[in-house]
């Protein structure tokens, strides 16, 4: 495997510098990647399929990867979260009820899979955007991308790279 990533890597190396942003996706759901950052649109037309495919993969590449989410509920709701393994940050009472932060760890199966479930069920009223942070490499953003190219018309749409100093 790690032949492959440092061939596909070299191969979106242009005259030997440093990348240090990526896109890829497709016309269902797009990346934006840096060592620190993802941010993800999955657009309406993504399936159940597309949003486990791109987020189980996160898990795979990187095991301590993490997303915060709020969630605006009643108090009563909190333990349902919980019982998902959602890992409660914090609470306090907001208009419409409580606004309650979590942390959904992606190397919790239950937790992932609750989580995929609020993305798809979001889909249902439009495209969804999400913000992951992380402590990545391009070696992991280079896994993420082979991992993925399998799914249709997966590409690397836009690079970026460092400025030279």
């Amino acid at each position: 495997m790690l032949k492959e990533v440092s061939r596909s890597k070299d191969e979106i190396l242009y005259d030997g510098r440093d990348i240090s942003y990526i896109e890829m996706g497709s016309d269902k759901i797009e990346l934006s990647c840096t060592i620190g950052k993802i941010k993800i649109w999955f657009g309406k037309r993504a399936t159940v399929q597309d949003v486990s495919k791109v987020l189980q993969c996160f898990s795979r590449i990187d095991s301590s990867f993490v997303h915060e989410t709020e969630i605006i509920c009643d108090y009563d709701q909190i333990p349902l979260y919980e019982n998902n393994d959602y890992t409660l940050i914090s609470y306090g009472r907001s208009e419409g009820g409580y606004k309650v932060i979590f942390n959904v760890q992606f190397s919790k199966e239950h937790a992932l899979n609750y989580f995929i479930e609020s993305i798809v069920s979001e889909l249902k009223e439009g495209e969804v955007n999400k913000t992951f942070h992380w402590n990545g490499s391009m070696a992991m953003i280079m896994l993420i991308f082979n991992e993925l190219r399998s799914m249709e018309g997966w590409n690397i749409t836009k690079k970026e790279y460092r400025e030279e100093e």
